[in-house]
């Protein structure tokens, strides 16, 4: 009898096990086709020279029609150069008859033109070069905030009010002094870029700083997605690049982590008791 409720114990624990190894495996391949999906639409970062030109930059039309009095614009930026003398412009929006409506700089200012009133936002926090830093802009007509790795930067007490201007031109890694041109050298990103997304509304500090501690890796949480007017992909798909500005893979590979899984599953199975 001892024997026998051995046996069926044994009997148990196999189909028990085997079961596990059959459910693990079947979220694996969940994991795999999701790393392949993201891996050829979100994988990739923008890559602007340290050789600076004018001639090095991403264009785009995006519709603003529901950020005009709200609006929130995070990325993740790495410099590739200490270039003092300028605020490394790396967002700039811009619309006939003025230069930048909106104006995102790594360093030294931000600037918006709410309802043609012009608002110089001075910061004194700077980066440093070959690292990565999550920055977000947010502003609702009344109240702007910049943040830099999830901290609060901006100390400055002009807030801007009004509206966006629709109809405008999106460059990134450049400064515009026109739709579209009217660049400057000494105005020019040099490094990588990359997650860019524009948001609908004004984030909270709690969001911001969610986002970076998530990682730069990290996909956006649910909720945030829902709030996105133009995401990293449709930068990615509908910008135009020009000049050496290249679009490389990322070093967030979810290739490696499914590699892990893989392993640690093999190894399972070649130690589980047959």
């Amino acid at each position: 009898k001892q024997w026998y409720q051995r046996r069926v114990r044994g009997v148990q624990c196999s189909f028990l096990t085997r079961f596990l190894f059959d459910m693990t495996f079947s979220l694996l391949v969940l994991v795999v086709s999701a790393a392949s999906c993201m891996a050829a639409t979100q994988n990739k970062l923008l890559r602007f020279p340290e050789e600076l030109s004018t001639a090095n930059y991403v264009i785009l039309n995006p519709d603003m029609s529901s950020v005009r009095g709200e609006i929130s614009v995070c990325t993740w930026l790495k410099k590739r150069l200490d270039m003092d003398r300028a605020g490394i412009p790396w967002f700039s929006y811009a619309v006939s008859g003025g230069d930048n409506s909106l104006l995102l700089k790594a360093q030294l200012h931000n600037v918006l033109i709410g309802s043609g009133t012009y608002f110089d936002m001075l910061f004194s926090t700077s980066i440093m070069r070959d690292e990565w830093y999550n920055l977000c802009f947010t502003w609702k007509s009344g109240r702007a905030d910049y943040y830099i790795n999830g901290v609060w930067v901006y100390t400055g007490g002009v807030h801007p009010t009004g509206q966006l201007p629709l109809g405008g031109t999106l460059v990134l890694g450049q400064e515009q002094d026109f739709p579209g041109g009217g660049f400057d050298n000494n105005d020019v990103f040099a490094g990588d870029m990359y997650q860019l997304n524009i948001f609908k509304r004004k984030l909270t500090l709690g969001e911001v700083t969610e986002m970076y501690y998530n990682g730069r890796c990290a996909e956006l949480c649910r909720a945030l997605s829902y709030e996105v007017v133009l995401s990293w992909g449709d930068i990615l798909e509908r910008g135009v690049v020009k000049g050496d500005v290249t679009m490389e893979d990322d070093e967030c590979n979810n290739w490696s982590v499914v590699s892990d899984v893989v392993d640690l599953l093999v190894q399972h199975l070649n130690t589980r008791p047959r």
